[in-house]
């Protein structure tokens, strides 16, 4: 093992993402891609003195941070993207290639601030694809992409207006064929979406099954009730949004479903309505006041989804959904913190954001800080069990073993 160490870290601190006490005076040892060594600095065999070392003597190293549901093409938080309308019809604001190089401007930032992987949540036409293959042959710095391909609905359902998002589809064999394409496309994963009522149950089920037939798994968008029932019931693997009963936390927890409540959009959007509840236009301000009002109400439903869901053992996961104008894409530290705003420990909403992220998707190779793994590795400075907004202090990346942040100062 000596020979193969090419890089070792050591910190004032390591939490390994498993849920146990952190270890003080940790040390991380990687050879090539792998780690083959996490614990105590003191307990470490010798290693080869040709490795490089790191020493952060106040810092505290974590696993890679997973953001659970992303949208770096998404592009209509942009001022200039004419707001929904498009000319000719069906036709996008931007071209593939400016979508592109958005959508890789977002990722790059989201690496530096230490999310190692992201699960993109649904993606305009097959751009991501094309990204995600120049991330993997290393010709733009960016996470470990998991893609859904476009949004499978039924016609005319969740976001169908925005131009290459969905896949719309109608009856069991046409959800069936839909999952089917973006498999073939080269989806990761599937993503269904429900507003409500929108689809039958039947179409789902269907999906869902052809899904897991082909060995994917499935993210559901989820909204009003009883969308989230509708996605427990055909045996999804993970939920976003939406506030669920406890009947349906109860039932996920059964099933070893996972929910991402997006709590950071959330008050993201409050926000947003809150500055133009006066505005000039009247339309404008009488809308806003009404979101404002029915986002307070799904807020405290939120939070009694939250407080029960933590009690019951439910997977919670982070997920940022940022598309906001002026909201950062790199949110997962402000989704962290929210998850102890809404009553988890530090040490959950770590675990939100790692260990329990890569277990709701069967991703066995990343989410915790141990031999055999990924060297996946973030340092912060401070201490995120004391204030989990030191996650957003990241001075250190490595990302498959490859430095790609760190303070040269501290290099030796």
């Amino acid at each position: 093992m000596a020979v193969q160490v090419n890089l070792i870290i050591r910190a004032k601190m390591l939490i390994d993402g498993l849920g146990g006490p952190a270890v003080q005076q940790g040390l991380v040892a990687i050879a090539g891609d792998k780690i083959v060594y996490a614990g105590k600095a003191a307990h470490t065999p010798a290693f080869p003195p040709s490795a490089q070392l790191i020493d952060l003597p106040e810092a505290c190293l974590l696993p890679g941070l997973i953001d659970m549901h992303a949208h770096p093409s998404y592009y209509w938080d942009q001022t200039d993207s004419a707001t929904y309308t498009y000319e000719p019809e069906g036709a996008l604001v931007y071209s593939p290639v400016v979508i592109a190089m958005m959508a890789t401007s977002k990722i790059g930032q989201a690496l530096m601030t230490g999310i190692t992987t992201i699960r993109d949540t649904g993606s305009v036409n097959d751009i991501m694809y094309d990204v995600r293959t120049a991330v993997r042959k290393g010709l733009v710095p960016g996470p470990r992409l998991y893609l859904s391909g476009q949004l499978i609905t039924p016609t005319g359902g969740h976001v169908h207006y925005l131009s290459g998002l969905t896949n719309q589809a109608d009856g069991p064999y046409g959800f069936r064929t839909a999952v089917r394409q973006e498999v073939r496309a080269g989806a990761d994963f599937i993503k269904l979406a429900n507003d409500g009522q929108d689809c039958t149950q039947e179409e789902f089920d269907a999906a869902v099954d052809e899904a897991h037939r082909l060995g994917k798994k499935v993210a559901f968008h989820t909204s009003s009730p009883p969308s989230q029932r509708m996605a427990i019931d055909a045996g999804t693997d993970t939920f976003e949004h939406g506030t669920p009963t406890q009947e349906e936390i109860d039932l996920s927890v059964k099933k070893g479903i996972a929910w991402t409540p997006t709590l950071s959009m959330t008050h993201d959007y409050l926000k947003y309505y809150q500055e133009r509840a006066n505005d000039k236009d009247p339309r404008l301000s009488q809308f806003a006041k009404q979101e404002y009002s029915g986002t307070m109400q799904y807020i405290e439903r939120k939070h009694a989804s939250m407080e029960y869901g933590l009690k019951a053992g439910l997977r919670i996961i982070a997920g940022t959904d940022t598309f906001i104008e002026g909201i950062r894409f790199d949110a997962l530290p402000d989704e962290m913190r929210w998850m102890v705003e809404y009553g988890s420990t530090t040490m959950q909403a770590i675990q939100t954001a790692t260990l329990w992220a890569a277990q709701s998707m069967g991703w066995t190779d990343i989410g915790a800080l141990q031999p055999g793994k990924l060297a996946d590795v973030i340092a912060v400075e401070g201490n995120p069990l004391a204030d989990i907004r030191a996650i957003d202090k990241v001075i250190l990346v490595v990302s498959e073993g490859k430095i790609v942040k760190h303070p040269s100062s501290n290099l030796s």
